[in-house]
């Protein structure tokens, strides 16, 4: 032991223990004088036993402190081992190093039969493609995701886990291992939690369905009443009528968002350019705005196959959306851009809308496309819902950003054509007056009252059928007569009857030169898009429009 002459400066807790272990030795020496050699003597004997009882101390002080951290260790492994959710700890090569009794009793083994082994051995054999990949970009580009694999267990069951990764040192500073938390997934309280969900977003759709319904029938019933007492003005009733036609329009332009992002809705695609189609729609949606717009659209960017009235009711609804984000004024920018895929290289068509208003809290960034979800006093919450769902149809993708204050972008990818784009001649708005035969089959009564009405007053003879087994037999005593339909309209849909569909088969048996329109108020059928296939030779939707029937049947009774 060194002498004091020669040990260190004393730490401050040695300066606190040295008092303690000195009482001790003080009262056992007692007082009284000695010489100077025996002071010298009795003086080192005093630090000795003065250093013994420091030591004791020290000593004592340990043991507590090893038995603290014992417990500390003690309870940490508890809390580890009975922990609710299983932990891994795995080096690069999947090989699990660490585990808890959780994770052992999930996979079904003990835990010296998991630790060794790889990872891989209780990932079903489906989902080990996945696993390892998800591995490999964990270890070069640390974690990014969580996982949801399909574990199986030793017994061979299996059961659904969420995974989650985080980096860590290993031991004695070793490369770095991954501790992998595995949590057992109830799928069953999921499905039932989204069928809570789903019920409640009914309930929310079927409740902004009447509200809205009802206020364009209150519109079109208070016009139509107004016009009965004012049948001595017809200027007045003229008026009466068209507002009323206005609100019927507004309730086929509800039913139409609701049949597109429901299951309806698939488009009639033909390809076009979406830098016309921009340009045409937002001059339209900004009229008598006080937003202002920015075009950054790409040269020679690629067509698109799209129904062109669909992508533009999406451009209309986001351009609309931004002008309403900034009631005192703002910008409206547009772009287009040409996009490759690093992956394949197929190519894209993207458009952005930015605004430069509000922005959007982050709490509602994950409902906005969601139906009848909206922040808008006037709003009806369908407008994105509707877009998401065209664009999803169209094969692209929708996504939005924002940030409070700092505006609002949102991107569309489109896929782009092969085919190359073809301009079409600007439609003639005119109203066309014909003469010839026209069959009309459709089940709804009032239905077929108004087409009759529109083509008689356009010129044609009207026969009408309310399904398929009478239409094809008027069609056919019309052939023997010598006296033939010069077109067909076929309603698509027959309830508890023959449809369209099957009746043109019917009628192509009889006349291979049939001159068939298919006409249908849903839009989820797919002999729409692809009428041409099935035999038809044109479309009209519903409501029937006199401008759009009359250039409909000029085009099929002069070819």
């Amino acid at each position: 032991m060194r002498s004091p002459e020669t040990s260190n400066e004393p730490s401050a807790r040695q300066d606190e223990q040295r008092p303690l272990a000195e009482q001790p030795v003080l009262a056992q020496r007692g007082g009284g004088c000695l010489p100077e050699t025996a002071v010298e003597v009795e003086r080192l004997r005093h630090e000795l036993q003065v250093h013994q009882i420091e030591l004791e101390m020290q000593n004592e002080e340990l043991r507590r402190m090893v038995e603290e951290l014992e417990l500390s260790r003690t309870r940490y492994l508890e809390l580890y081992d009975l922990a609710p959710v299983g932990y891994l700890t795995i080096d690069e090569k999947g090989v699990v190093l660490e585990a808890n009794l959780t994770a052992a009793h999930l996979l079904g083994v003990t835990r010296d039969a998991l630790v060794t082994q790889p990872i891989s051995r209780f990932i079903r054999h489906q989902d080990r493609n996945i696993c390892t990949m998800l591995q490999k970009h964990d270890f070069e580009t640390g974690p990014g995701r969580d996982w949801e694999l399909r574990i199986q267990r030793a017994d061979g069951s299996s059961f659904w886990a969420h995974l989650q990764s985080a980096r860590v040192q290993g031991k004695n500073h070793t490369a770095p291992v991954y501790l992998i938390t595995l949590t057992l997934i109830d799928r069953q309280a999921r499905h039932e939690a989204l069928k809570s969900q789903k019920l409640e977003s009914l309930g929310v759709l079927a409740g902004g369905i009447a509200h809205d319904f009802n206020n364009v029938l209150t519109a079109i019933f208070g016009n139509i009443s107004l016009a009965r007492f004012q049948l001595h003005d017809p200027e007045a009733v003229g008026k009466r009528l068209e507002d009323a036609e206005h609100a019927i329009v507004r309730a086929s332009d509800l039913t139409r968002q609701l049949l597109t992002f429901a299951r309806g809705g698939e488009p009639i695609m033909k390809v076009i350019q979406v830098n016309d189609l921009l340009k045409d729609t937002i001059r339209f949606v900004l009229h008598g705005s006080n937003a202002r717009c920015e075009f950054e659209l790409a040269p020679g960017l690629w067509p698109v196959e799209a129904d062109e009235g669909q992508l533009a009711q999406v451009i209309h609804n986001l351009v609309l959306n931004a002008a309403q984000a900034m009631p005192e004024g703002g910008t409206v920018t547009i772009g287009t851009e040409k996009v490759r895929s690093k992956v394949r290289g197929a190519r894209f068509v993207r458009i952005t809308v930015a605004d430069t208003g509000m922005g959007i809290p982050e709490e509602n960034m994950q409902k906005i496309f969601d139906p009848y979800f909206t922040t808008k006093p006037q709003g009806n919450g369908l407008g994105l819902a509707t877009c998401h769902s065209i664009i999803k149809k169209h094969g692209g993708k929708i996504r939005a950003e924002s940030s409070v204050g700092g505006g609002t972008r949102v991107i569309i990818s489109l896929p782009a054509s092969e085919q190359a784009y073809v301009r079409e001649p600007d439609a003639p708005t005119a109203i066309f007056p014909g003469s010839g035969r026209v069959l009309v089959m459709d089940d709804d009564d009032d239905i077929r009252a108004t087409a009759r009405g529109i083509l008689e007053g356009l010129g044609y003879q009207v026969e009408v059928a309310e399904d398929g087994v009478q239409a094809v037999e008027s069609y056919r005593q019309a052939m023997e007569r010598g006296t033939p339909f010069s077109v067909a309209i076929l309603d698509l849909t027959i309830r508890g009857g023959m449809g369209g569909r099957e009746a043109i088969e019917q009628l192509l048996k009889i006349d291979p030169d049939v001159k068939a329109i298919v006409s249908s108020g849903y839009s989820n059928n797919p002999v729409l898009a692809n009428y041409r296939d099935y035999g038809f030779r044109a479309v009209l939707g519903k409501p029937y429009r006199l401008q759009e029937m009359s250039k409909v049947l000029k085009k099929l009774t002069e070819s």
